[in-house]
């Protein structure tokens, strides 16, 4: 078991020594080595500028890999990609469509350049979360945009094809561009990942990146891959920059030779994942064990419970209330460490609850 230095790490870094981090979305384990391999290689040729348009053969394989059509357009990051969605489709004042419980840059991108959040709260069933059709149905009138997020982060629904359908029937019918994040499409279990763009090839961006499945955060690179108006539109509201050649060589790499790596990882998240999901029914806490990612959303008994976890059993997890209004009461734990640190705060969280 080999961890990140704490004064390199964001994850390991933030909180005293004493804490066990599982929060920011990064993995514990080592990168795969064809992409070290690339960076090196990378490293001792040419770090000049790029083309400002990238490397075409990646754009070719992200198309490729991913089952999509229509232009690439590189960006500094998914989240920028969201940024400058909602700055190039909609105006001040305007609504922007999103499901809640969300990923905290979605609500950010929206009441920072001054839009207004129409949430459409992801429905618990028994059987998991699930779409309100009814609601979005409710809400398409009034925004011309709608950011999704597919796998979703934070409940980790992989959707099927008949929600996919549905959702894209509503955005024709109310006129909606949808920008949909598929960054964590790779970490998909049981179900396989299909992009929204099948269901809706003119009216989405797909937003994609190498920084989840391939633990390439601090590298960041995103594109944006739909039709060439949209792509053209959120251009013009990003910054002119050149996409990082390191990023791009290790993206590269992990499409052509990382597959293995992959294969492996996904094995020992789906089982850290089980575990999670076995211990949160053993401690009577609310939970689906999530169809993608490696984020494990938990309902708990007590109020502002980030806080309550930090404080006594000394493990950080991402705060609820972040993720929209009423979700307190909830954390999201990030499972993609070590079994030894995975047991050691699960042990530690049991402990805290136990004084409820």
């Amino acid at each position: 078991m080999v961890l990140p230095p704490r004064k390199e790490s964001l994850k390991w870094g933030t909180y005293p020594e004493d804490v066990l981090p599982l929060w920011v979305a990064d993995m514990d384990f080592p990168v795969a080595e064809p992409v070290r391999r690339a960076l090196r290689e990378r490293a001792e040729s040419f770090l000049g500028y790029p083309p400002r348009e990238g490397d075409a053969g990646l754009k070719a394989l992200l198309l490729e890999k991913a089952g999509l059509e229509g232009e690439v357009a590189f960006l500094p990051g998914v989240v920028a990609g969201l940024y400058g969605a909602v700055a190039a489709f909609t105006a001040p004042g305007q609504g922007v469509l999103t499901q809640v419980p969300i990923y905290p840059p979605f609500l950010a991108a929206i009441r920072e350049q001054r839009r207004t959040v129409l949430a459409n709260p992801l429905q618990e069933t028994e059987g998991g979360y699930r779409l309100d059709m009814a609601g979005l149905e409710r809400l398409a009138y009034a925004s011309r945009l709608l950011l999704f997020c597919h796998p979703h982060n934070p409940t980790g629904r992989v959707f099927t094809e008949e929600e996919l359908a549905a959702l894209a029937a509503i955005a024709r019918r109310h006129d909606l561009i949808v920008v949909s994040d598929e960054l964590h499409a790779p970490l998909a279990y049981e179900r396989p990942h299909l992009p929204l763009a099948r269901f809706l090839p003119e009216r989405t961006l797909t937003l994609l990146g190498p920084g989840k499945a391939y633990n390439l955060a601090g590298l960041p690179l995103g594109a944006a891959v739909g039709p060439k108006p949209l792509v053209e539109a959120l251009r013009r509201h990003l910054a002119p920059t050149f996409p990082n050649v390191l990023a791009m060589a290790a993206w590269k790499a992990a499409l052509e030779e990382g597959e293995a790596w992959l294969r492996e990882v996904r094995g020992r998240l789906k089982a850290n994942r089980d575990r999670v999901a076995a211990w949160a029914r053993a401690a009577g806490l609310g939970h689906f064990p999530p169809e993608g990612t490696y984020l494990a959303w938990l309902k708990t008994p007590v109020p502002k419970a980030a806080a309550f976890f930090l404080r006594e059993a000394r493990v950080a997890l991402n705060p609820g209330e972040n993720f929209g209004e009423g979700y307190d009461r909830y954390v999201r734990l990030n499972f993609a460490t070590y079994p030894e640190v995975l047991e050691e705060a699960l042990r530690r969280l049991e402990k805290a609850l136990q004084k409820v």
